[in-house]
């Protein structure tokens, strides 16, 4: 069941709507009342499990609505089948937050440009083919190294980037790669 407000829903004269299985609440960004009502949902996340669905980008939103008792936050950009999923595994009794919620994007544009200083040509062809989701084996095939070697680049990677694993250095590197894939999309033929 659909309804416009916390008020709609609260007054509602069917049973099943007063107490659901779930709440699924849209927290618009542009409008400070469902800002608001958030706050008393999250009351009501003691008895019933919630799932924000939003439009706010923003890692300190998404924690604060976790530590407020949401057990799931779904981006408006996570695409439908993804969302009803996420809804399902909420309601079994799961949590969902898309690690590109929780990715840290504090000083994104500075440590992105930070990367292509840091980076050797070398370790940057490394990096864009671990962003690509090959496996070391793949990436030094597609590069004409051993794998050992891309062992080592990966492990100077890690270093100078400060990241703990392979995971870390595609998220905090993904940036640089995608600049240039979006102006392809745009040059391309129209």
């Amino acid at each position: 069941m659909a309804f416009a407000n916390i008020h709609a829903w609260r007054a509602s004269p069917v049973e099943s709507a007063v107490n659901p299985s779930i709440i699924v609440f849209f927290v618009d960004s542009n409008d400070a009342s469902s800002i608001t009502d958030l706050q008393f949902l999250e009351s009501a996340a003691t008895n019933t499990p919630v799932v924000i669905v939003s439009d706010i980008d923003d890692v300190n939103y998404v924690v604060r609505a976790l530590k407020g008792g949401a057990r799931g936050y779904i981006p408006t950009s996570l695409s439908f089948n993804v969302a009803v999923e996420a809804v399902r595994l909420v309601e079994a009794g799961g949590t969902f937050v898309p690690v590109s919620s929780l990715a840290l994007d504090r000083n994104k544009q500075e440590s992105t440009e930070k990367t292509g200083d840091l980076l050797t040509e070398r370790q940057m062809m490394v990096v864009e083919a671990l962003c690509q989701g090959m496996a070391n084996k793949q990436i030094a095939y597609e590069l004409g190294m051993s794998e050992h070697t891309v062992k080592v680049h990966l492990r100077h990677i890690m270093r100078k980037l400060r990241a703990r694993n392979r995971t870390e250095v595609a998220v905090l590197t993904k940036d640089f790669f995608e600049r240039p894939h979006e102006q392809k999309r745009q040059d391309g033929p129209h």
